[in-house]
């Protein structure tokens, strides 16, 4: 009964990630490429009036941009050192990381600090999307 009740679960939480498998690695590549600039501009942009939230959001652009630079992307990454598969589970990890430092750290004004509960939610919905089934 028991046995028959695992599988059940399983095989419905196994439906349920192929569901939510919609971004390709491909796709996935490419808004990382598209973010990181912006990322960039976006920490110059907040550090402006907030110090500590430019300084986090150059971080973490830093941060990704280092995991996206080391990434076995599907065509050549430019030092493939780390699977896709750890490059979503690294983000899987930065993300609600980011998202509790721009939530809970005093003194980010309003503007900035809504642009970093952005930048937390964005990695947690893209890596939870992202097909890494073929990934090694």
């Amino acid at each position: 009964m028991a046995n028959t009740l695992l599988s059940s679960l399983s095989q419905k939480a196994s439906s349920v990630q192929q569901a939510l498998n919609i971004i390709s690695p491909q796709a996935h590549a490419r808004f990382d490429m598209f973010a990181f600039p912006s990322m960039l501009g976006l920490a110059a942009w907040a550090g402006q009036r907030s110090r500590l939230a430019g300084l986090l959001i150059l971080a973490n652009a830093l941060g990704e941009g280092a995991t996206g630079a080391i990434t076995k992307w599907p065509r050549k990454g430019i030092f493939p050192l780390i699977s896709f598969k750890a490059h979503v589970r690294a983000g899987q990890i930065e993300g609600p990381i980011f998202l509790a430092l721009a939530c809970f750290l005093p003194n980010i004004p309003p503007r900035e600090r809504r642009a970093m509960i952005a930048l937390g939610l964005t990695p947690i919905v893209l890596n939870t999307l992202s097909d890494i089934s073929k990934s090694k």
